[in-house]
């Protein structure tokens, strides 16, 4: 077998397959056409069907549509009048609303006045209260001070009152002093003695040593007196005159005459020059 003829048969086989294929194809196409006719069919059936099926609910559609139609204008109609009695009442509303904006503006007005008022008047209440803690605050200060004067009042009348009772007991001592000392001298006088060359007592010659010093010095009617350590268990006598020394210079300062006697101490009235420079721990003595 030549070439040639290898070739002629290949290409025989070769449109003989391309044939049967062809020929395969075209009758699946019949079939499937056929096929699909039936089923185009079918569904054309179907539609037709649910066509009818559709026209006859759009008709019922339409029957209930216009039953509900009539239901809602009658329900529009019914709302309608509602809603004209609701704007009536909205409107006697708005009326009553806009007496109670006026209303409620007066009142706002008022409440800021009051708000104002009750302000000033916090304000002065804590003016008040400043003012009653600082008039409490001196109150108290006099109050303190008043208890203060009158415990210094209670303290001097005490002492006024016993300064009155000492400058009485003085003038009687000082008056029954006096007549003591107009009967010694009339008595001195009848004896031939003046009394003005007489030695003080106390001092003269053959008088007892007594040695003490003074303890206070206190003015008594505008009397100086002065308080010393001796008395009458040292055999101070009330008339008894002692000698007043500065017992840091031995400067003679005056004269003590006894008015009383105490056991342990003795006042006696201060005289001669330099009195005013007695003091407690100058030296008192019956003879220098």
């Amino acid at each position: 077998m030549s070439a040639l003829t290898k070739v002629f048969v290949v290409l025989l086989v070769v449109l003989s397959i391309l044939m049967t294929a062809a020929t395969v194809v075209f009758v699946s196409r019949v079939e499937n056409s056929a096929q699909l006719a039936s089923d185009a069919k079918s569904e054309a059936q179907r539609q037709s069907t649910r066509a009818n099926t559709a026209e006859a609910a759009a008709a019922a559609a339409k029957a209930a549509e216009q039953q509900v139609r009539q239901a809602a204008n009658t329900q529009v109609a019914q709302l309608q009048g509602q809603v004209n009695t609701a704007m009536q009442t909205a409107s006697a509303k708005d009326v009553q609303i806009a007496e109670l904006t006026s209303k409620a503006a007066m009142q706002a007005a008022d409440f800021t006045r009051l708000t104002e008022g009750l302000k000033s008047s916090e304000d002065t209440k804590s003016k008040l209260q400043d003012m009653l803690v600082e008039l409490r605050k001196t109150n108290d200060d006099l109050s303190k001070k008043s208890g203060d004067l009158n415990l210094s009042v209670t303290e001097l009348t005490n002492k006024l009152d016993q300064t009155e009772r000492d400058r009485k007991w003085l003038a009687e001592q000082l008056t029954q002093v006096k007549g003591d000392a107009e009967k010694l001298g009339a008595k001195l006088k009848d004896n031939g003695i003046n009394p003005d060359d007489a030695p003080p007592a106390g001092s003269r010659a053959g008088a007892v040593a007594i040695n003490g010093v003074i303890r206070d010095v206190r003015p008594i009617a505008g009397i100086p007196y002065a308080t010393i350590s001796v008395g009458s268990a040292d055999n101070v006598q009330k008339g008894m005159e002692f000698k007043v020394v500065d017992r840091n210079t031995g400067d003679y300062l005056g004269d003590l005459t006894v008015d009383t006697v105490e056991p342990n101490e003795a006042v006696g009235r201060l005289s001669g020059k330099r009195i005013a420079e007695v003091k407690a721990g100058n030296e008192v003595k019956t003879q220098l």
